[in-house]
C-alpha cells in the first residue's frame, strides 16, 4: 500500500506513526493546500514528494492508496475525486454527512472495482471481537450505555468566538459526527440498526452541537450513548444482561480492557497489547487488501452507509443543519 495523505491534522501524524511500525505501508507523497504544512509533515516522517494540488497527488502513479484526513464536508467530494482516478481510498470517519452520498461512493467504488473503506478505529479492534463474541455470557441484553466526553481544544476558541472546522455547521462539525459517531458504531456492530433514535443535542448558538445523548430503541432494550467535546468523562461501555454485564474501560474508539461478569466469576480480557488503535486499523486494512478480499470491503462499507444514515437520521432529529450539504 503507497499511500498518499490529504490532510495534515493531529490524525495524519498518528497514522504515519502507525503505518511506520506494519510491513507493506509506506507513506509516498503528502498532500496540503499549504507548502509549509504539508513540508512539516512530510519531513517528519522522511516523506519525499509534497503536493499542494490536489489532482497532481491524484495522478501520481506511485500512490495507489489516498488517505483523507481533511474537514468532514470534503470527505465525499475528494473520495470521489480519488476513486475516479483510479485509487483505493482509506476515508477519516465521518466518511459522509449524508446516506446518499454514502451510497454514491459505494457504488462508484464497486464500479471501479476498487478498495474503499471508512477510518473508524472501532470495528477493527481486536477486543471488540471478543465483546461481542461474549454477548450470549450476559444473557439477553436489557440495557445498554456508552460514554465519550472529551474536551476539545477547540473549544475554548469556540468560546472566544471563533469558529474552528470541528464545530463548523458548514464543515459537518459537531460532537454528533465527532465522538458520539464512535459509540453509534459499537452499538451497531453489536445490535445492528436500531428500531428508533433520537438525539438530545446541547447546541452552540451557531446550530452546532457541542454534545449529546443519543438514544437507540431496540425491540428489548435501550441504549443511551453521551458524547461531548464541552467536557470531559471517566469513558467506557456498559452492557447488561439477565445473567451478567460487559464493562468495557475506555472510549468505544479505543476499546480498552474488557470485564465479563457473570454468576460464574469474573474474568478480564486485553489482547490489544497495549498498542493505538490505528496500528489495529491499518493491520487488518493491510491483511484485508494481501487477501483481495473485496467482499469484507463490501461488508465494511454497507456498514459504513448505514451508520451514516442513522448519523443523518440522527442529528435531523435535533434540527441539527448542515450548510451546504443539507
Amino acid at each position: 500500500m503507497r499511500i498518499g495523505t490529504i490532510g495534515t491534522g493531529a490524525i495524519v501524524s498518528s497514522i504515519l506513526t502507525e503505518a511506520a511500525k506494519i510491513e507493506g505501508l509506506h507513506c509516498e507523497a503528502v498532500y496540503s493546500r499549504r507548502e509549509e504544512t504539508g513540508r512539516a509533515l512530510a519531513d517528519r516522517f522522511g516523506v519525499h514528494k509534497v503536493y499542494t494540488v490536489l489532482d497532481d497527488l491524484l495522478a501520481d502513479p506511485a500512490v495507489d492508496w489516498v488517505y483523507i484526513a481533511s474537514p468532514n464536508s470534503l470527505h465525499p467530494e475528494q473520495a470521489r475525486r480519488a476513486l475516479l482516478a483510479g485509487k483505493h481510498v482509506l476515508c477519516e470517519k465521518p466518511f459522509a454527512p449524508t446516506r446518499a452520498q454514502a451510497e454514491a461512493l459505494a457504488a462508484l467504488a464497486q464500479e471501479k472495482g476498487l478498495f474503499l473503506l471508512e477510518g473508524i478505529t472501532t470495528l477493527f479492534l481486536p477486543n471488540f471481537t471478543w465483546l461481542r463474541a461474549q454477548l450470549p455470557s450476559i444473557g439477553p441484553v436489557r440495557q445498554v450505555s456508552c460514554t465519550f466526553c472529551q474536551y476539545s481544544r477547540k473549544y475554548d476558541a469556540l468560546l472566544a468566538g471563533e469558529t474552528p472546522n470541528v464545530f463548523h455547521p458548514a464543515f459537518a462539525g459537531g460532537a454528533l459526527m465527532d465522538i458520539n459517531l464512535y459509540n453509534l458504531y459499537l452499538v451497531y456492530g453489536l445490535f445492528g440498526a436500531p428500531a428508533q433514535l433520537t438525539y438530545h443535542a446541547r447546541r452552540h448558538p451557531n446550530g452546532i452541537d457541542t454534545g449529546g445523548i443519543l438514544v437507540l430503541e431496540y425491540p428489548d432494550f435501550l441504549c443511551q450513548c453521551t458524547g461531548a467535546k464541552d467536557c470531559q468523562a471517566e469513558n467506557g461501555v456498559q452492557i447488561i444482561g439477565e445473567r451478567g454485564t460487559l464493562q468495557v474501560e475506555g472510549p468505544a474508539s479505543i476499546c480498552g480492557r474488557i470485564r465479563l461478569t457473570t454468576a460464574a466469576g469474573e474474568q478480564s480480557y486485553d489482547a490489544q497489547d497495549d498498542q493505538p488503535p490505528w496500528f489495529h486499523e491499518l493491520c487488518a486494512i493491510r491483511d484485508l487488501v494481501r487477501a483481495e478480499d473485496h467482499a469484507a470491503c463490501r461488508r465494511r462499507l454497507q456498514a459504513t452507509v448505514e451508520v451514516a444514515g442513522l448519523l443523518e437520521q440522527a442529528r435531523r432529529s435535533a434540527g441539527i443543519v448542515f450548510p451546504g450539504i443539507d
